[in-house]
């Protein structure tokens, strides 16, 4: 019995091990499969899926050059397809066409470029005299103006330089040359030094505050007007002009207006002497001929023995008459004797990876390199530069994202997936039972304070809907208000405006009055306006001859309980009163029934009562922590902030040039929230002020007018028409720019013949295509005594922190013939100057000068200079610019309690479902924003787009306001729906899986 029972025992253990291995085979030969499937080709790479494409193509090429080989390639080897940087600006495009922010750098170089050449256009044609031969402009002051380019814009402008053609430049600054001859070639160049390894930068890291500047024209091999010259793409475009065919198209003449002062508080001239100076072109916005254009860009080269960088460069004209210094103008031509040519790392700049389109127009050689898939929308991402993953793919509309998916897909992930993550991710689900909004064209339209689209859509049956409307106790409150205490009683008379006291548009009077409050007097005025509306009330009052008699109904006053009391109460009391006396005298002189006095006296009485309440309230307040104790406002949308971005609307749509001069002081001036962003927005206008006064911080610090270096003459005094000629070009090569200043303090700037003024301002400013220099000395009020002076001056009165030390490697030609670069005695040069960061913008302001006339906000910039011992650093001016304020983007979507921003919170996203992003574009326009679905949400609006504008929901939300037929409440997103059943060949093979290891761990 024991042997059968052993017996079957190890039977029952054989069969359970032939189980348990057949089990192993199972599993193994299954998972085998399921890693077959999914891996069919083992030897392929997880990245083989990504082809090489043209951005491969432009990468070897930056990649195969360096600073240690350039000098051996070819110049086709040097320089990139043209149409590698797309979207280039162009000039007469500015100002009729919305540019990103990824093309923000390459518009500050085709200004600064176009700055450049109007400066020394308007400088070389003034001093074309023999007279100012001495005062024109030295070698320090093209090296000087070069490394003020590149040290105000230290992530855009990479390199400046002043190109002059081949015996074009006269020099004064060379004791050995005679007068009247030139030089073969003069090519001032500045460029950004890497000063990692320099013995004074203990940190080794980059600080870019340093310059080295050079003479292109001096020195073996360094004829850059030879077509064999390897660097020098921006030559070919203006020079050499030696033929006068294409003047008319490439130079334009400028009419100045000048009017200068000698004296504080006086001008020399009551009226504007004019100058006209040619200068590049100045094309039409027809004009589509490239040869037109006043500033022109370079494809990417290889800046070889310079900043060994790849960069692009913006080129302008300069133009002069030639030859100079002579009477016999019949003679002479107006030129182009050289170029100003701009710098920026081609790395830095953005490309769009997406297909050309109206957003990215072509030619663009890397167009179309994306990898969104068919059921997304590729949309550009700015700040990548030139490299990968600079986009995103959005679902297209029908499609929305998967409900674990934070939307968009990054480019910079789809760049990094491997195959397998490719192929399963990155897809948008099809949304479902999508609506399409009603649309109905017979209503009247529907207008947004603070905006200019007006929509005529949404809704039926006009006139029931206006019937049916609910107005707003406070602005039917206002209303009546004006008509009664104020006197304008348009609201008593027939519609055609019509005084006449006959019978048909005699006033009516409202009876039973006394007593009621002020909700009795709204209900009533809403009935005088049905009245009034049905043509009812001179019906009524040809058939009675006498008055309307109204009954009101009873009621207690809580309307001043529920809602807050506006602080407008206070400031018109006093005129309500006044008004109210003035009323009441008119309507006793021309015998009007003494009901209405009576209406009038109750609401002044009610007025009386609302100020009593919101002064007891108010001490109640002070009496209260609890009520001092400061509130956190909502974090989406504020009423409060509304009601406070319409009164800034409506106060700044108030002024005007017609009356500005009649206002008070303070009503020429917004609150400074409003200007929130514009150093950000405007970073580029703030920064051509910063050039400016690093400019003069470096010449007034390292230049003294005595002093020479061997057969090379020192700086000399800086001149009033260098200082016109700089404010002029500040304005006239930007257009977002409406004036600029530069303003000396007390005693500060030095005449030619040493003398001292007390005051010397030149401001440059537009004024209907015009343009304008005077000098703000001359006026009665001093500008010492402005408040945007007085905060600069006062900020560096006892210390100068902040303040960066920046430094020139100056090399300079051995000998007038260029035979070689030496080091300038003093090397390196150093000087101390303001950064963008310690100049301050104004709050925004009306100018009132007959010249402006505007809402501007102004940025201040200081320039110092050295005491007479040349031993202190002392405060010596402000350079200013002033922008449009209609140019500034506000933004409206939902911001902490602490940011500064007046229209914040004001957005009408229905934040559940969305969430706000400011748009692009739109210049201080309420509305300027769009509403993206959240994550979670569907977009299911069947319109073809895939987020909800801004514009919209505000023009809806006014229709729901009026009472009108609205779509209001359908504008937003819908939660997601479950995803669909996919893979279910994979899902069984994995539950087939999972019974397997279930079976094997139950035998083991």
């Amino acid at each position: 019995m024991k042997k059968d029972t052993s017996f079957i025992l190890k039977e029952r253990y054989k069969t359970r091990r032939v189980t348990a291995a057949s089990l192993r085979a199972s599993v193994v030969l299954m998972l085998w499969v399921v890693f077959m499937s999914t891996h069919q080709d083992v030897q392929s790479s997880a990245y083989s899926w990504m082809k090489p494409d043209r951005f491969d193509e432009i990468d070897a090429q930056y990649s195969s050059v360096t600073a240690g080989n350039c000098r051996a390639k070819s110049k086709d080897q040097l320089v990139m397809r043209a149409d590698v940087v797309a979207q280039l600006p162009v000039y007469n495009q500015l100002l009729d066409r919305i540019w990103y922010k990824n093309r923000t750098s390459l518009i500050h170089i085709h200004n600064m470029a176009l700055n450049r050449a109007f400066f020394y256009s308007y400088i070389l044609q003034k001093m074309n005299t023999s007279e100012s031969f001495t005062k024109q402009p030295s070698w320090t002051y093209y090296y000087y103006s070069a490394t003020a380019d590149i040290n105000a814009n230290p992530n855009i402008v990479n390199g400046s330089a002043f190109y002059f053609d081949r015996d074009c430049h006269y020099p004064n600054w060379y004791t050995t040359v005679p007068f009247n001859k030139t030089l073969p070639l003069f090519g001032p160049k500045a460029y950004r030094w890497d000063d990692t390894r320099d013995q004074d930068n203990l940190l080794r890291e980059p600080t870019r505050q340093v310059v080295q500047a050079v003479d292109y024209g001096a020195g073996h091999h360094m004829n850059y007007t030879n077509p064999k010259f390897k660097m020098n793409p921006w030559y070919p475009n203006w020079l050499p002009d030696l033929k006068g065919d294409m003047d008319s198209m490439t130079k334009f003449p400028y009419y100045i207006g000048l009017k200068k002062s000698n004296v504080t508080g006086d001008f020399e001239t009551d009226t504007f002497i004019n100058f006209a100076f040619f200068g590049p072109s100045s094309p039409s916005a027809q004009e589509t001929d490239p040869r037109s254009l006043p500033v022109q860009f370079t494809p990417p080269y290889f800046d070889c023995g310079g900043s060994n960088k790849w960069v692009v460069s913006a080129v302008s004209p300069v133009i002069d008459f030639m030859p100079r210094y002579s009477n016999f103008t019949h003679l002479r031509r107006q030129r182009v004797v050289g170029v100003t040519v701009m710098d920026t790392y081609f790395m830095q700049l953005d490309f769009n990876a997406c297909g050309v389109s109206d957003g990215n127009p072509g030619p663009s050689y890397l167009a179309g390199i994306h990898k969104c898939k068919k059921t997304t929308g590729c949309k550009h991402k700015i700040g990548y530069g030139f490299r990968r993953g600079g986009y995103i793919c959005h679902c297209v509309s029908g499609w929305g994202y998967p409900w674990y998916i934070e939307a968009p897909f990054q480019g910079e992930n789809i760049e990094k997936a491997t195959e397998e993550e490719y192929k399963a991710g990155f897809t948008c689900k099809q949304v479902q039972f999508r609506q399409v909004l009603p649309v109905v064209d017979n209503l009247p339209g529907v207008s947004i304070e603070g905006g200019d689209v007006i929509t005529s859509s949404g809704g039926v049956e006009a006139e029931v809907e206006q019937d049916r409307r609910r107005r707003s106790a406070g602005n039917v409150t206002s209303d009546l208000r004006s008509v009664l205490v104020n006197g304008k009683d348009e609201l008593f008379y027939s519609t055609n405006g019509s005084r006449d006291m006959s019978v048909a548009h005699r006033p009516f009077v409202v009876e039973k009055i006394d007593g009621h409050t002020m909700e009795d007097i709204v209900a009533v005025a809403d009935k005088l306006r049905d009245l009034r509306k049905r043509n009812l009330l001179y019906k009524t009052l040809n058939e009675r001859q006498s008055h309307v008699t109204i009954a009101l109904p009873p009621g207690a006053d809580d309307y001043a309980e529920k809602n807050n009391i506006d602080l407008e109460v206070e400031k018109a009391y006093q005129r309500d009163v006044a008004s109210h006396r003035r009323l009441r005298e008119t309507l006793s002189e021309k015998g009007v029934p003494q009901n209405l006095t009576k209406a009038s006296e109750t609401l002044r009485d009610d007025i009386l009562r609302l100020r009593d309440q919101h002064m007891e309230r108010f001490r109640t307040s002070l009496a209260s922590p609890a009520a001092r104790r400061r509130q956190k406002r909502a974090s989406v949308f504020d009423d409060q902030a509304l009601d406070r971005m319409l009164r800034i609307l409506r106060q700044k749509a108030s002024v005007t040039s017609s009356n500005c001069h009649k206002l008070p002081n303070h009503q020429l001036y917004l609150p400074a929230d409003v200007a929130y962003g514009v150093s950000v927005q405007f970073d580029s206008e703030g920064r051509t002020a910063v050039r400016l006064t690093q400019f003069l911080s470096m010449y007034l610090q390292n230049v003294m007018p005595d002093e020479n270096y061997g057969n090379l003459r020192g700086g000399g005094i800086l001149h009033v028409d260098q200082m016109y000629g700089e404010v002029l070009a500040n304005v006239m090569g930007n257009f977002k720019i409406y004036s600029a200043g530069l303003y000396f303090d007390r005693f500060k700037f030095e005449n030619q013949d040493r003398s001292v003024r007390e005051l010397f301002g030149p401001e440059a400013y537009r004024k209907q295509g015009s343009f304008y220099a005077v000098d703000m000395a001359g006026q009665s009020k001093k500008y010492v005594d402005e408040d945007w002076f007085r905060l600069a001056k006062s900020r560096y009165e006892a210390n100068f922190s902040g303040l960066k030390m920046y430094k020139l490697r100056a090399y300079v030609r051995s000998d007038p013939n260029g035979t070689g670069s030496v080091r300038h005695e003093y090397f390196p040069l150093t000087y101390r100057a303001a950064p963008y960061e310690l100049g301050y913008w104004t709050r925004p302001y009306f100018r009132c000068d007959g010249n402006i006339d505007a809402w501007v906000v102004k940025y201040v910039s200081p320039f110092f200079g050295l005491d007479s011992l040349r031993t202190k650093l002392q405060f010596r001016g402000v350079a200013t610019v002033e922008i449009p304020l209609n140019l500034l983007e506000i933004n409206q979507c939902p911001m902490a309690y602490s940011v500064p921003n007046a229209f914040k919170n004001t957005a009408r996203c229905d934040y559940f479902s969305t969430n706000c992003v400011p748009l692009a574009g739109f210049q201080f326009l309420r509305g300027s924003y769009r509403c993206n679905c959240r994550l979670g949400f569907d977009y299911w609006h069947l319109d073809g787009k895939f987020w909800i504008e801004g514009s919209l929901i505000e023009l809806e939300y006014e229709k729901k306001k009026a009472g009108l037929f609205n779509r209001f409440d359908l504008l937003n997103c819908r939660v997601s729906s479950a995803p669909k059943v996919e893979g279910v060949l994979r899902s069984c093979v994995l539950l087939a899986l999972s019974h397997l290891v279930s079976l094997w761990t139950r035998v083991l």
